[in-house]
């Protein structure tokens, strides 16, 4: 108990600090795949990572707990998986369906775990599975499945899915905008200096509901684009779309979920390979194989063999022209000789300086 008093206002300003960046990046005009933007979600994900390591040593949430029990700023901490979520699916270094698998689990635990606190009543899916490692005549069947009927209209069923979701669409668009405003306010009670702890756990409480409504939006988005790149790995395995550049697939990396006890505290890794690295030659070559650069043994005037022959090679190209020039003075050249009796004669008859009228003194 000593351990966790003394770690956990630690923790707790570990996570402000975090958040703050992840606001930052979330208003930021910046493009997605800017440099500078990609540099600040990857290090805040490993900020987020780590508080979520330090929350599970900690212990702050228990299975068999309801949100009366949670303590005001322990209420925060719920937020750590979307707040992953959220900036994983906006990597642009990783593979795009490791980047939707991800950002699945993060928002599908986030859900599973306010739902456990009584803070939504959201009923999700199961989990697709990968239809790659499905039978190619399952997988046809469900895509066939998803597909929409050519002809005639829709079935009364598919009519009441349809009125069914834009209904939810509205409510939550409804209970967005105002708990929008509901933080509004309880922001600007949070400013005054006499406020008292029900405001900051209202506060903690309202953003917590706030992001379960733009979790589900993009728990939505992510299972159609899923749905989408799975439909077309499909088509390039029967020939009806091409096939898209190889490349080698990527160890899929582990999501790093908040546990209850050591012993699955354990089980999680950081889950983050290190980044490779390669000299220049290496990387040259590497860029000779893919037929980026040119291969110096078929291009013998290439820019990397002048530069590595450097004045040598300047050198003895003036040689070689200076000799040339000697040999067809030495063998009589006739256009040579016809030139320079030509030009003999030219200044013959016309003085130096002739024909310069605007400088004439």
């Amino acid at each position: 108990m000593a351990e966790e008093k003394c770690e956990y206002p630690t923790v707790s300003s570990l996570f402000d600090q975090f958040l703050r960046l992840y606001e930052e990046i979330d208003k930021s005009d910046l493009p997605t795949n800017s440099d500078e933007l990609q540099k600040k979600i990857k290090d805040t994900v490993a900020g987020l990572i780590k508080t979520t390591v330090l929350v599970s040593e900690v212990g702050v949430f228990s299975s068999n707990e309801t949100l009366e029990e949670l303590s005001t700023n322990s209420i925060k901490f719920l937020l750590l998986p979307v707040l992953l979520g959220s900036l994983t699916l906006k990597r642009t270094n990783i593979e795009r369906m490791e980047v939707l698998r991800l950002s699945s689990i993060y928002f599908r635990d986030y859900i599973t775990r306010c739902k456990q606190y009584g803070l939504t009543d959201v009923d999700l899916p199961p989990e697709p599975n990968n239809e790659d490692q499905e039978d190619e005549d399952d997988a046809e069947k469900k895509r066939m499945a998803r597909m929409p009927p050519k002809k005639g209209m829709p079935t009364p069923q598919e009519l009441e899915a349809m009125a069914r979701q834009r209904e939810d669409k509205i409510r939550r668009f409804k209970e967005k905008k105002a708990m929008g405003e509901q933080l509004n306010e309880l922001k600007k009670a949070l400013e005054n200096p006499s406020h008292d702890e029900e405001i900051v756990r209202n506060y903690h409480i309202a953003m917590v509901k706030k992001f379960i409504l733009d979790c589900l939006e993009e728990l939505e988005s992510v299972t159609m684009e899923r749905n989408m790149l799975a439909e077309m790995a499909a088509m390039r395995m029967k020939g009806t779309l091409p096939d898209a550049e190889e490349a080698p697939k990527p160890k899929p990396l582990k999501p790093i979920l908040i546990t209850r006890d050591a012993m699955q505290k354990n089980v999680f890794g950081l889950g983050y390979p290190s980044l490779p690295s390669m000299t220049v030659e290496e990387f040259y070559d590497q860029r000779v194989r893919e037929g980026w650069f040119p291969d110096p043994r078929k291009n013998q005037n290439c820019l990397q063999d002048r530069a590595a022959a450097g004045p040598d090679m300047e050198r003895e190209a003036l040689e070689r022209e200076e000799e040339e020039r000697e040999a067809a003075e030495e063998r009589d050249d006739p256009d040579k000789i016809a030139h320079e009796r030509e030009m003999d004669e030219w200044r013959d008859t016309h003085k130096r300086g002739w024909g310069n009228t605007y400088n004439r003194s």
